[in-house]
């Protein structure tokens, strides 16, 4: 249990590494098959914390999340990495699939840290519901550069081809979040 602990925050703190433009992330990694596996425990923090952002979006007045988004979130695990092999596979970058995933699913930890932190501020009072539509707004491109970001550190592709990359699992997990919403009407 100690050494799952240890590997997340080594991932955690790669994943952070890899945002913030700093070198010797790639030491922290563990890209082998069992780093892979081990990289879906995000699903633990990430869950959490999207809980807490349920929670917060409840208490602020607006609608509370359907059962339909809590099933898009959970799909969201299973999709990105389905569509990730096809694009590695597609793009001729097989080999980087397992760190791609692994830095993707500890990065995505952040990006929910992130939108926790300013529905805590809302509930908080702190900020109001202007201010909080004006970083979800936000919040869509900074999302897109993350993954661009982490497609492009763990790829090895050139720029463009890298946001290329870094699209089709975000084009496929909306299309899997608007066929949810389709199918229970949420």
């Amino acid at each position: 249990m100690i050494r799952l602990i240890a590997e997340a925050y080594l991932g955690l703190t790669a994943s952070l590494q890899a945002l913030t433009f700093r070198k010797g992330w790639q030491e922290r990694l563990d890209v082998s098959l069992t780093g892979f596996w081990h990289s879906f425990l995000a699903i633990i923090p990430s869950t959490a914390l999207v809980a807490l952002i349920f929670i917060a979006i409840g208490h602020a007045g607006y609608q509370p999340p359907s059962l339909g988004t809590w099933i898009s979130y959970g799909l969201s695990w299973l999709i990105f990495p389905g569509a990730a092999a096809v694009a590695t596979i597609v793009l001729g970058v097989r080999q980087s699939f397992v760190p791609w995933v692994i830095l993707h699913n500890w990065g995505v930890v952040w990006l929910y840290a992130f939108l926790a932190l300013m529905w805590m501020l809302l509930t908080a009072g702190l900020i109001n519901r202007e201010f909080l539509e004006f970083v979800l707004f936000l919040y869509l491109y900074f999302r897109v550069l993350v993954h661009w970001r982490i497609a492009y550190v763990t790829l090895g592709l050139p720029t463009i081809t890298s946001a290329l990359a870094a699209a089709v699992p975000i084009v496929t997990a909306e299309i899997g979040q608007l066929l949810v919403r389709q199918a229970f009407g949420s």
